[in-house]
């Protein structure tokens, strides 16, 4: 007679047991260290950079303008980089977790190449006077970079950046003339959303 027709639990027990195995496996995997604050406060910052250039009168259909809306946009992603940063530090150390782990770089080389293509273009950008290529260029590159990140942070993510990606493309094509109010749907609006879904499903 064998274990299993001695113990009729035995298979419960086991199924169980790759059960816990295949859950472990997932978590060892799956980058858990995003703040749904983190991502709302990138979208009102985006709104902020928005109605920053309002106010100033700048605009990406200007020439003139490229050094204020370097000033004005460099700010925005540099705070919301740093934000971001310290929301995803925070959360580790809550969880006990290190903050440099084996996965957070991975994650990192996952969206540094888009990041890098993004910063490339809008440097080409500003030299060139070509300011109207950089909303659909950092919605793009964004969105790549996203895309990367959703190898390790789930389904929200991956579908953001498939959002962005669209979105990115069809300005490109479509509403070059319009960079502010794309600007605004896009790192203000989709930021707002995905913000608030992982804040209200913290685990998806």
């Amino acid at each position: 007679m064998t274990k299993f027709e001695d113990d009729p639990a035995a298979p419960r027990d086991a199924s169980r047991d790759l059960e816990r195995i295949r859950t472990l496996m997932e978590r060892a995997t799956e980058y858990s260290h995003l703040s749904g604050v983190s991502i709302l406060l990138s979208g009102l910052l985006a709104a902020a950079g928005v109605a920053a250039c309002a106010a100033l009168g700048i605009d990406f259909t200007l020439p003139a303008h490229a050094r204020s809306l370097a000033a004005v946009w460099g700010t925005v992603f540099a705070i919301a980089a740093v934000q971001g940063a310290a929301f995803s530090v925070a959360n580790a150390r809550r969880k006990a977790e290190a903050a440099w782990s084996p996965l957070t770089r991975q994650v990192v080389v996952a969206m540094l190449p888009a990041l890098f293509t993004g910063a490339a273009l809008t440097g080409y950008g500003l030299q060139s006077g070509q300011l109207d290529l950089l909303p659909p260029c950092w919605m793009l590159a964004y969105g790549s970079s996203l895309m990367g990140l959703g190898l390790f942070a789930g389904r929200r993510i991956r579908l953001a950046a498939v959002a962005f990606l669209l979105l990115g493309a069809a300005s490109l094509f479509l509403w070059k003339d319009h960079g502010l109010a794309t600007l605004l749907a896009t790192f203000g609006g989709l930021h707002l959303v995905l913000g608030a879904w992982v804040i209200w499903k913290p685990r998806e």
